[in-house]
């Protein structure tokens, strides 16, 4: 996803009261990684010299109640954003693209395994559980 100034190929309006574009290609990007279950990681990319880049978020597909294979889950949150909508639009509306890297799992087992071995590890600052120790959602990480 890119914020609403951006200019390129392959783009097209998010959905309805959603910020910014997303690309029109992300099926193609993701090939066959669409059809599975696993896990996948958002960053945050600063696109001007002031802005770092952050991993801000980590998910899976198949640990919900209603499995759901990766590429529909990606274009979810590209196209509506989700239960991250205020963040992911807030990022964008303040010049940030949002980059999405997947991981596949062979089974619900590997997946919550792997979700809960980054969380454990790392901290996402979109996340509220474990999330390396740090109890708490951050908004504010992105100046």
């Amino acid at each position: 996803m890119v914020p609403p100034d951006s200019n390129g190929r392959n783009l097209e309006p998010r959905g309805p009261g959603q910020v910014g574009y997303m690309s029109s290609r992300i099926e193609d990007a993701l090939g066959n990684l669409t059809e599975l279950c696993g896990i996948y990681e958002w960053r945050a990319k600063g696109t001007r010299p002031d802005q770092p880049s952050y991993i801000v978020y980590v998910g899976s597909t198949c640990v919900r109640r209603k499995p759901q294979k990766l590429g529909g889950r990606i274009i979810r949150y590209c196209k509506y954003g989700n239960h991250k909508e205020d963040l992911i639009n807030e990022a964008l509306a303040r010049g940030y693209e949002l980059w999405v890297r997947v991981k596949p799992a062979s089974s619900e087992r590997e997946a919550q395994g792997l979700e809960n071995a980054l969380l454990r590890d790392y901290d996402y600052a979109w996340n509220k559980r474990q999330n390396g120790g740090d109890d708490g959602l951050r908004l504010d990480i992105l100046p």
